[in-house]
């Protein structure tokens, strides 16, 4: 070791013992020892970063004190043992885990007869601040308990006595033994079961924002399980006696013992940096770990992103590992004793007990093309239930074969796309190559992208299981939920003669995230390639292509886009080009945001996505050549309107008086049906001067639409600032908002689209009154209403640092300034925003609001104090760094509350 690293700390148990015996009480000796030697840890963990060797040396330490304390207890020798359960009893503490102790007594008469020195002993454990977990118990009820109990069981076989009668504990190893309680195959079965609903409670998925380093798949759990069902079998359980008893490879062996090595390096520095017991990668502790391990950033990735990317590649590594083990054991040691039932399936291949087997080791290294074939046989047979150890043992010996002639073989490629093309089971087999480290290494860029993961809140999911997700919703939209919530898509799915097509989309399109640049630009590249290399036919190769260069298309559209102005159609139709590209970029475009994040599709995106569907559908029908003039598209819209109110009574007289000249663009952006409600509730407000509040949804179609609520009054300066830190206040999230100021009139016509704290509308006439009268009672005196938020920022929010910036642009054919903002997620972001605006005078015609994960991007039309767009460059200056000023007061107030 180097003259420079800190030593482990010590204890000379001698010189503990005297202290104790010497000192009135144990507390004044111990606390200062358990400091100590917690700073020394901390010290060499830093020095070294060598949680191995500090997990089991604090474990020593521990017994060592918990030895000395029983034996100056005056606790007698006889009829009584202090035994270490659990991950003590297996030597494995980290700085904060629970030291769990059995306090073992031979009958009733032993735990009556020295009750108090009992009592006293627990207590000095708990006085001394330490995190234990104990029971007591007698020999029997142990024994019972442990019947009953897998948990119970588990942590007995473990137990190692550490103070009192060594033969009371010898007749308890004997006692729970597998020949007398919990025999070896009933121990596995449950601890498998056990397995399988801690990954289900997980998600079945390796990848989480914030992963457990204790219980999600691929963890510590998972390789514990491996130990805890070996030792009930063998008789001992860790990875070198595993390996000499012909269970483990030496491969395999050292894979887990390198898995381990670093998971208990990421829970020690877990426990250290929060000073508790944290078994979360918590946001708020990802990027000092990254920093703690030495993880750097360069111009791709963060440092914290490359930390979560190597846990994440951990846990791949451990998940295949720990299947292929309990496959392994299950097989050939468990099921010993039954006749296995053996089915042919092809040649080289027979089904053995439901699971895939290779008849002989050496076909993958003598024919090659069975690496990929054999995932193809597996979704061609459906009674399949997964692949035998066996195999996946002989494939991963093999693996390395898949280079880049192997990858250029035609008939290689011919076996890929019948796998994509199956009618079954393609996601499940590709997920399967991807864990057997197949999918990686035929195609690398793909193998670039597994266990890449974003930090941020909007991806939830790594690159690669976002891929398999979207790949997964897609095959899914024929069946029942799914089609009831997306009925478009569902529906469109069928008329898709090469779902392939969607299928390679899905799996190529965020490539390019591994690569520098614009990753769209470089997944069309790599998707170019492949099909190439893969002889698509120019139409389906096209197809690919643009959908993986232009997946985000639709998704901005909806957000920058007015959707009932037949310009913003025209132009959004010419870059789809016909209706075969609209059809297909609608699926690649909604499997994208739901497998991204499912709380980005709510139902006013749905509504947004089925507007720009159907419009841009209507525009291509009509022909390219031949656009809606916007001129006629108002006239028509308002000769519609005019009938419709006439015939509910209205004269054309009162209709116009109470239109005014609101702009034409308000005839295109609300339409027929918006523009007849307003008017009759304008003409019912009749001469009132309070201001007029009225909600509504904005569809009624199921799984579709948002809560608009419309505002009419006089025009004031503050009115948004106002306006949106009331809707704040009462936990709305905005998504749209209309605004428009009568030209002559002056009066406000604003119309904002809501939704409640669950991203859904609100449907409950109680809190559509509650808000209706809020909002009125705000707006009476808008400029005494404070803007001022304060509301609790969740935890994850506080993690990110977004900066905030502002651009500004001129929009010539619309005559107005675009206003784009993109600042952290905060309360009362919005209300700063509109007091800003209102204090340089500027003149707001609308707002598309849009949160994704801990940011906002927001955009603004605008126009200054003169009614003109912006074009004084020192105004413009000016109005950006009082926008960045104020939105960066606004997230550092929020985040103190």
């Amino acid at each position: 070791m180097d003259a420079m690293t800190p030593a482990l700390p010590h204890i000379d148990s001698g010189q503990l013992l005297q202290d104790l015996q010497q000192s009135p009480s144990p507390i004044p000796v111990v606390k200062p020892l358990l400091q100590r030697i917690q700073e020394e840890a901390f010290s060499y963990f830093r020095a070294t970063l060598d949680a191995t060797t500090l997990v089991r040396h604090r474990a020593t330490l521990i017994d060592t004190i918990l030895n000395c304390l029983w034996t100056s207890s005056e606790l007698p020798q006889q009829g009584l043992a202090l035994i270490a359960v659990g991950g003590y009893g297996r030597g494995e503490l980290h700085p904060h885990s629970d030291i769990d102790v059995l306090l073992l007594c031979r009958d009733e008469h032993s735990i009556n007869g020295n009750a108090e020195h009992l009592q006293a002993f627990i207590t000095l454990l708990w006085d001394l601040k330490l995190d234990v977990g104990h029971s007591v118990r007698t020999l029997d009820e142990c024994v019972t308990e442990a019947e009953k109990d897998l948990t119970i069981i588990t942590n007995m076989m473990e137990s190692r006595v550490l103070a009192g009668d060594a033969t009371l504990f010898a007749e308890l190893k004997d006692a729970t033994s597998p020949q007398h309680i919990w025999p070896a195959q009933t121990f596995f079965k449950a601890k498998w079961q056990e397995l399988q609903e801690r990954h289900r409670k997980h998600d079945d998925s390796e990848y989480n924002l914030e992963p457990n380093v204790k219980n999600s798949p691929g963890t510590l759990r998972d390789i514990q399980t491996i130990s805890w069902v070996t030792m009930r079998y063998f008789g001992e359980g860790n990875l070198a006696a595993l390996e000499d008893n012909g269970f483990l490879t030496s491969f395999e062996h050292e894979r887990l013992r390198e898995s381990l090595s670093f998971l208990w390096q990421v829970r020690y520095a877990l426990h250290m940096l929060a000073g508790r017991e944290e078994d979360r990668l918590l946001f708020d502790l990802q990027r000092e770990i990254a920093d703690l391990l030495g993880f750097s950033e360069d111009k791709r990735m963060l440092g914290v992103e490359r930390f979560m990317s190597r846990f994440y590649r951990n846990q791949l590594v451990t998940t295949e590992l720990s299947d292929l083990l309990l496959l392994h054991f299950n097989e050939d040691f468990m099921k010993c004793d039954k006749v296995n039932q053996v089915e042919t399936l092809a040649e080289h291949f027979v089904l053995c007990n439901g699971y895939l087997r290779v008849t002989d080791p050496q076909l993958f290294a003598r024919e090659p093309a069975w690496l990929l074939r054999v995932f193809l046989l597996m979704a061609q047979t459906p009674q399949a239930q997964g692949i035998h150890s066996d195999t996946i043992r002989a494939l991963r010996d093999q693996r390395h074969l898949i280079d880049a002639d192997f990858r250029s073989k035609a008939e290689h490629n011919r076996i890929f796309m019948q796998l994509l093309s199956n009618r079954t089971r393609v996601v499940s087999e590709l997920t399967r190559m991807m864990r057997y480290g197949i999918l990686g290494r035929y195609i690398p860029e793909f193998g670039h992208i597994i266990g890449m993961m974003e930090h941020d809140l909007l991806h939830i999911y790594t690159v690669d299981e976002h891929s398999f997700r979207m790949m997964r919703f897609l095959r899914h939209l024929r069946f029942g939920e799914v089609r009831e919530r997306f009925p478009i898509a569902s529906r469109l799915i069928h008329r898709v003669q090469k779902k392939e097509v969607l299928y390679l989309t899905a799996l190529l399109h965020d490539t390019g995230k591994s690569m520098e640049g614009d990753h769209t630009a470089n997944s069309g590249e790599i998707a170019a390639a492949f099909c190439r290399q893969h002889n698509l036919r120019p139409t389906d190769s096209h197809m690919v292509v643009w959908l993986c260069e232009n997946h985000l298309l639709m998704s901005n559209a909806c957000q920058r886009l007015d959707l009932n102005n037949p310009e913003d159609i025209h132009m959004f139709a010419q870059e789809v080009g016909d209706q075969n590209h609209l059809e297909l970029l609608y699926l690649t475009s909604v499997a994208d945001t739901v497998s991204t994040n499912p709380k980005l599709w709510t139902s006013w995106r749905a509504e947004l996505m089925r507007d720009l569907y159907h419009n841009t559908k209507e525009a291509l029908r009509r022909g390219l050549g031949n656009p809606l003039n916007k001129e006629d598209v108002i006239e028509e819209i308002q000769q519609e309107a005019i009938r419709q109110l006439t015939g509910k009574g209205m004269t054309e007289d009162r209709i116009l008086s109470i239109w005014g000249e609101p702009g034409e663009d308000y005839f295109l952006r609300e339409g027929v049906d918006n523009i007849v409600w307003q008017t009759l509730e304008i003409d019912a407000h009749g001469q009132s001067t309070r201001p007029l509040v009225s909600i509504r949804q904005t569809s009624d179609r199921q799984n579709e639409g948002a809560t608009q609520i419309f505002i009419f009054m006089k025009d004031q300066l503050n009115l948004f600032a106002a306006t949106t830190a009331t809707l704040d206040q009462l936990n709305l999230n905005i998504q749209d908002a209309r605004i428009m100021t009568s030209e002559t009139e002056h009066n406000a016509v604003d119309t904002y689209i809501v939704l409640d704290e669950q991203n859904r509308p609100i449907d409950d006439p109680e809190r559509i009154e509650q808000i209706r009268t809020t909002l009125t009672d705000a707006l009476a005196d808008p400029d005494d209403y404070s803007t001022i938020i304060q509301r609790r920022t969740p935890r994850t929010l506080k993690q990110f640092q977004v900066s905030t910036q502002v651009a500004m642009s001129n929009d010539p054919v619309l005559q107005r300034t675009v206003l784009e903002v993109t600042a952290a997620d905060r309360p009362g972001l919005l209300a700063r925003m509109g007091a800003i605006l209102a204090e340089f005078g500027a003149q707001l015609q609308g707002a598309k609001i849009l949160t994704e994960g801990e940011r906002v991007s927001d955009i603004f039309f605008i126009l200054d104090e003169n009614g003109q767009p912006y074009s004084d460059a020192d105004k413009c200056r000016e109005l950006k760094e009082a926008i960045i000023r104020g939105l960066d007061d606004q997230v550092e107030a929020q985040s103190a509350v």
